[in-house]
C-alpha cells in the first residue's frame, strides 16, 4: 500500500493523518510506513472499532507539497507512544512515558485537565485554588455561563449567590480507554444535573491526545450532546485558564484569527469577537508539584518555591491554542463572553431549529513552545479545519 499525502493549500507541521476504512483498501492495516522522501519509518495505529488508520507524517510539508509513504515490514519504534493510567478520580495521559496531562473526573463541578504540560515542563493551564477567580479551573468543558434565562450554571464552583447554586457534570464512566503508538483516546459518558440534582443533558465526550513532536502537543475534543432540557439557553463552553506565570496580559499575550486586541483587564461586551483560533502565550513557571510528602503542618504556602506559582514566570515561553471547527454550529464561535482576559472561553450552542439537540461540536487544543506565531497556531488551525488530502493505492 502507498499513501500519497497532499498538503494542499496550507503548510503543515507533522500532521496527523486519518485514513478511513473505505480508503484503507479492503481492511488492510500496515503497522509501519516508510517515507520515500526521507527514508524515515513511522508507526501506524489501527482502530479495531472503526477500522481507521492513523499516523503522523514527520517534519514540515509546504503548501502544495506531496509526500508518499509506503507500507513496510521493517521494525519501527514509535516516536511518541501513548499510555494512560486510570485512577479512581482521574486518568493520567502520558506520551513516551512522560506525563502530559491529568484528566480529573471527580471532586469538581465538571471534569477538567490540570496540569497540561508543555515541553518546558510547566503547565499551560492552572488548577483549582488560585488567588484570582479560583473557580476558573484548568482546561475544561463547562455549561451555562452566568445562568442566562434561568439556565443551570456549571461554569463556576459557587454553591451560593451571586453565581450559585450551581449544577454539575457527573462522570458516569468510560466506554473505552485506548492507547497506542500514535495517539490515545478516551470515550466518556457524562450527565449534566441542575442544582437540585435533576438530569437535563447527556453527553458522550471523546478525547484524543498525541504529539506531533516533543514541542507540538495536541488534545482534541468531540462532544456529542444527545439532548438538553434546561430552563434556559445556556451554552457549552470550552475554557482554558492560563497560569499566573504566563503573565497575561502585561507580559504574556493573546492573539487570535480575528486580530482582536487583548483588553487590558476584563472582557466587556464590546470585546467579544468570533475566532477560529485563539492563542495565549507567555513565560513558563515551575514544574507542576508532586503530592506533598511532609506532615500536614508543612504547609505548601510556606515552601521556598511557593512564590513561583503566584508570580510571572522566568522560564522560556510556551502557550496554548484553542481551535474551533467549521462543522460546529455558529462557526467561528464567540470568544470572551464569559472570561477574564487570562482565560480563553469559546461558546457552543445547539442550532436554532433544534434548541434541545442533538448536536455536536469539535475543538482541538495545541500545547506548544514559544509564542503562537512561532508555534504556527494559524497553520495548525488550518490543518484542523482542512486536513491533508490522502490517496491510497495498492
Amino acid at each position: 500500500m502507498r499513501f500519497v499525502i497532499d498538503a494542499s493549500s496550507h503548510p503543515r507541521q507533522s500532521p496527523l493523518i486519518r485514513v478511513s476504512p473505505e480508503q484503507g483498501r479492503g481492511g488492510q492495516h500496515p503497522t509501519a510506513l516508510r517515507d520515500e522522501a526521507t527514508g524515515e519509518v513511522v508507526a501506524v495505529q489501527h482502530d479495531e472499532g472503526t477500522g481507521e488508520l492513523s499516523f503522523v507524517v514527520p517534519g514540515q510539508l509546504a503548501a502544495g507539497e506531496t509526500r508518499t509513504l509506503t507500507a513496510t515490514d521493517e521494525p519501527v519504534t514509535a516516536a511518541h507512544p501513548t499510555t494512560a493510567v486510570v485512577k479512581l478520580d482521574r486518568v493520567v495521559l502520558k506520551v513516551g512515558g512522560e506525563r502530559f496531562a491529568d484528566y480529573i473526573v471527580a471532586g469538581g463541578r465538571r471534569p477538567y485537565f490540570w496540569p497540561v504540560v508543555s515541553a518546558t515542563g510547566s503547565s499551560v493551564v492552572r488548577g483549582q485554588g488560585s488567588s484570582d477567580h479560583p473557580h476558573h479551573t484548568g482546561l475544561a468543558i463547562s455549561y451555562g455561563g452566568h445562568s442566562e434565562d434561568g439556565s443551570t450554571n456549571i461554569w463556576s464552583d459557587w454553591d451560593e449567590p451571586p453565581y450559585g447554586p450551581g449544577g454539575r457534570m457527573v462522570h458516569r464512566g468510560f466506554r473505552r480507554v485506548v492507547t497506542g503508538p500514535v495517539y490515545g483516546e478516551i470515550v466518556q459518558d457524562l450527565t449534566c444535573v441542575n442544582s437540585d440534582g435533576d438530569a437535563f443533558a447527556d453527553e458522550v465526550r471523546t478525547i484524543r491526545w498525541w504529539w506531533a513532536d516533543a514541542e507540538t502537543r495536541f488534545l482534541e475534543f468531540t462532544s456529542a450532546v444527545s439532548h438538553v432540557e434546561d430552563s434556559g439557553n445556556g451554552p457549552f463552553l470550552l475554557m482554558a485558564r492560563t497560569p499566573e506565570a504566563m503573565g497575561v496580559p502585561d507580559v504574556g499575550r493573546v492573539t487570535n484569527s480575528a486580530d482582536a486586541p487583548t483588553p487590558e483587564r476584563v472582557y466587556a461586551v464590546a470585546d467579544r469577537y468570533r475566532a477560529s483560533w485563539v492563542d495565549a502565550s507567555g513565560p513558563s513557571g515551575g514544574t507542576p508539584p508532586a503530592a506533598p510528602s511532609g506532615p500536614p503542618e508543612d504547609l505548601p504556602d510556606l515552601r521556598e518555591d511557593a512564590a513561583q506559582y503566584r508570580s510571572v514566570g522566568t522560564g522560556p515561553w510556551h502557550g496554548i491554542t484553542v481551535m474551533d471547527h467549521p462543522s460546529n454550529n455558529g462557526f467561528p464561535n464567540v470568544v470572551g463572553k464569559y472570561a477574564m482576559v487570562q482565560q480563553i472561553t469559546q461558546a457552543h450552542y445547539p442550532a436554532e431549529d433544534a434548541p434541545h439537540g442533538p448536536f455536536r461540536f469539535r475543538q482541538r487544543v495545541l500545547v506548544h513552545s514559544g509564542d503562537g506565531e512561532q508555534a504556527g497556531a494559524a497553520d495548525a488551525a488550518a490543518d484542523f479545519a482542512e486536513p491533508c488530502r490522502v490517496e491510497v493505492t495498492d
